[in-house]
């Protein structure tokens, strides 16, 4: 630990801040579909269908490029990959602002996975992992992961602001894309002035360079891919709760405006509360499985409320909404600290990349086929004499997911304290 040692708290407060600005603007532009789904439609001629297959691109090569994206930030500077990827995104941010054609648009995409996922997640990871030992993790990544939230909803409202500055709807999309291009740009020359350069890491490169060693290290520790259980429980719940705004929509009449402003509170509010909260909270506690595995109780009690509150009703109105916010704050305080269980499961910092690449495949994967699967629960219910059952099955889903998670998160404080009685040490 004697390089985090020597970190001064200004150049600690620096790299937080720069990594957090890069992590909340690096994913902008391949999920724009999610603000500007009509003008987007537009502005490249692309039927809904077709940015459906746009995103599927990007999580096809995002799935690929996880776990080889750790190995390559355990061998190479976490400044330089992330310069890297904020520049190629950039630069294909701009091939986006022309707008070609759509075999271009698979292409663009496709490069968008490679930036944010290879070259930029685990390096995201391994430069706050540097940051401290393990009893600093829960409040890094906690920071990292509120301060993200942060830059994302002043950059989305910025978004939206230059949107409105063009006359159409087309040039308001080649605004916006443009807008982010440029802020990816600057994020990457800040990276490059005031990013500490890892040497060690350099040094390490060159005596053991890229090899699946590694990987096959990392892949025998039973406990790195229990945390990717954890991470999967509460990401599959994540996905299911994104339905609960429609759910109070059609179950107790509320308009779309007060839908709309809940939507916002738990994706941007929740998210940045959530992850404050959980970074300062689960280090006092000592352990950020604990929290996690107690988030993950509050996440059961709060989705079996979901499911026994009544479906009409308007005096029910105050406690779902209460439920909503409860239930987001626990779901959003485990999303934080994914990546600070790391150093408590006895990964070596040399390794930390890796470990956050196997931890983000187990994570991610439901990406792939959850949102349809989830969809068509909804759905098949929809025309029906029980319209609201689909998402009864949504909320029941969250309830075992939860308890699978405090499950889990059982099994590994158990092996931590028999691996800690056995003499087991974290690698500095």
């Amino acid at each position: 630990m004697e390089q985090e040692k020597k970190m001064s708290t200004g150049t600690k407060v620096m790299t937080l801040i720069i990594v957090a600005i890069a992590g909340g603007l690096i994913t902008k532009l391949p999920y724009l579909r999610e603000t500007y789904m009509e003008p987007l439609q537009q502005a490249t001629g692309a039927t809904k269908t077709q940015l459906g297959i746009l995103m599927s691109a990007y999580g096809i090569v995002n799935f690929i490029c996880y776990f080889p994206g750790g190995i390559l930030a355990d061998k190479f500077s976490a400044k330089k990959l992330i310069m890297v990827s904020c520049f190629g995104t950039a630069a294909a941010g701009l091939w986006y602002w022309t707008m070609p054609g759509f075999t271009a648009l698979v292409i663009i995409h496709a490069i968008f996975a490679v930036t944010t996922v290879f070259t930029f997640w685990a390096a995201m990871v391994k430069a706050i992992n540097n940051l401290g030992g393990p009893e600093e993790q829960g409040r890094l990544f906690g920071f990292l992961e509120g301060g993200r939230g942060l830059i994302g909803t002043l950059a989305a409202f910025g978004s939206v602001a230059v949107f409105g500055m063009a006359s159409d709807d087309v040039g308001g999309m080649k605004n916006a894309i443009l807008y982010y291009s440029v802020l990816l740009i600057v994020a990457g020359v800040l990276a490059a002035i005031f990013m500490k350069d890892n040497k060690p890491l350099e040094e390490e490169r060159q005596k053991n360079p890229l090899n699946m060693k590694d990987f096959l290290q990392v892949a025998k520790m039973p406990m790195v891919w229990l945390c990717g259980v954890l991470g999967v429980c509460n990401y599959s719940a994540l996905i299911f709760h994104g339905y609960v705004t429609a759910y109070l929509s059609e179950a107790y009449g509320l308009s779309s405006t007060t839908v709309a402003n809940l939507s916002i509170v738990r994706t941007y509010f929740m998210m940045m509360v959530g992850a404050f909260v959980a970074g300062l909270i689960s280090d006092k506690v000592g352990s950020r499985i604990k929290f996690i595995q107690w988030a993950f109780l509050g996440m059961a009690i709060f989705a079996t409320v979901y499911v026994v509150l009544p479906t009409s009703g308007s005096a029910a109105v105050p406690l779902i909404v209460a439920n909503f916010v409860c239930f987001g704050l626990c779901l959003y305080s485990i999303k934080a600290l994914y990546f600070s269980t790391i150093d408590e499961v006895f990964v070596p910092k040399k390794l930390a990349g890796t470990a956050s690449g196997v931890i983000s495949l187990v994570t991610y994967s439901v990406e792939m086929f959850l949102y349809t699967v989830s969809g068509n629960m909804v759905d098949k219910y929809a025309d029906t004499a029980t319209p609201l059952l689909g998402y009864k099955h949504c909320f029941i889903a969250m309830v075992v997911l939860s308890l699978i998670g405090f499950v889990v998160g059982f099994i590994l404080l158990s092996m931590i304290k028999k691996a800690k009685a056995n003499g087991a040490v974290a690698e500095a």
